[in-house]
């Protein structure tokens, strides 16, 4: 299989990090039994079609990788998939299958439902531009037993090119190489955007940029090694503040329920906009990026090199 060719919109973090824990704990291990794909809502557009070839094949399938982009069966099934926030849903045994649907008026509704030999369900609502949904078949001679890690032990699976939530993937050598490669860009691009290093939600990245009082538009040719240091420093420390749950972000995990944030940062968005920085007090502005995207700072803290 041409690992180039699988795509998925990554969660992201620091979303994605409590949901990967929770996908990875409930599905692992589970043996499907039977699929269902369902159509619920008939809209002005059309996705991908009324089924995805090979999904009704998975039964008897084991799942042995889960996380909150992929499912990878023992058989060399691999799903891909991407929802929106309250897009995942699992059902325990006994439970009531009742996944939500979209409020939205335009656009369409799947449900891609997995039943599992526990009598659980996992299902994923589909719906909305954001979705995606694929199905590859793998050559189980990829799928190596022994190895330690995700990638190392299904390197088919893409990966940001600088694995955050992992300390052994995310050095300050590997970060400063990769700025290295794009001088002229501005930090916040080589950091989280599309192109960027992490999958980190620019709203977080934004606040970690302020506490390291760095402009979102410096070029990053412009920022000293001390400032990188800095900035590597701080996204290292929110990020495994995040997965030691030390901060919570608010979002829906898998069963359903909304989790209340705890000691969130500021997330840098609209919403921020006018109110007092955390650090000075001073009224959050905002400045364009790119394609008419704004990112918001702290002219106080975060002064832009000319």
């Amino acid at each position: 299989m041409d690992g180039s060719k699988i795509e998925a919109y990554l969660p992201a973090i620091p979303r994605g990090i409590f949901i990967e824990k929770q996908i990875n704990s409930a599905l692992v291990g589970k043996k499907i039994t039977q699929t269902s794909w369902e159509r619920y809502y008939t809209g002005q557009y059309s996705w991908q079609g009324e089924i995805i070839n090979g999904f009704d094949k998975l039964s008897d399938q084991t799942i042995i990788f889960a996380d909150a982009s992929y499912i990878l069966t023992d058989k060399g099934a691999l799903i891909s998939f991407g929802c929106f926030d309250n897009g995942l849903r699992y059902y325990a045994r006994g439970e009531t299958i009742n996944p939500p649907k979209t409020t939205k008026s335009q656009g369409h509704g799947y449900h891609a439902k997995l039943f599992f030999d526990d009598g659980a369900c996992f299902c994923m609502n589909l719906y909305g531009w954001g979705t995606f949904f694929k199905l590859y078949a793998v050559d189980t001679k990829l799928i190596y037993p022994n190895g330690t890690s995700k990638h190392e032990r299904y390197p088919f699976l893409p990966k940001a090119p600088i694995d955050v939530t992992d300390d052994e993937d995310f050095t300050y050598n590997k970060f400063t190489d990769w700025l290295s490669k794009n001088p002229g860009a501005n930090i916040i691009e080589n950091c989280s955007t599309a192109k960027g290093a992490f999958k980190i939600d620019n709203p977080v990245m934004n606040y970690i940029l302020l506490t390291s009082k760095i402009h979102p538009r410096t070029k990053t040719r412009e920022i000293t090694n001390a400032e990188t240091g800095v900035l590597f420093d701080n996204t290292k420390k929110l990020i495994n503040e995040y997965k030691n749950e030390i901060r919570i972000c608010e979002h829906t995990d898998i069963y359903g329920k909304t989790i209340a944030p705890h000691n969130e940062v500021l997330r840098m968005t609209s919403s921020a906009l006018g109110l007092p920085c955390p650090v000075c007090g001073t009224p959050i502005e905002a400045t364009p990026i790119t394609a008419g995207t704004k990112m918001y700072f702290c002219p106080a803290c975060q002064i832009i090199k000319k």
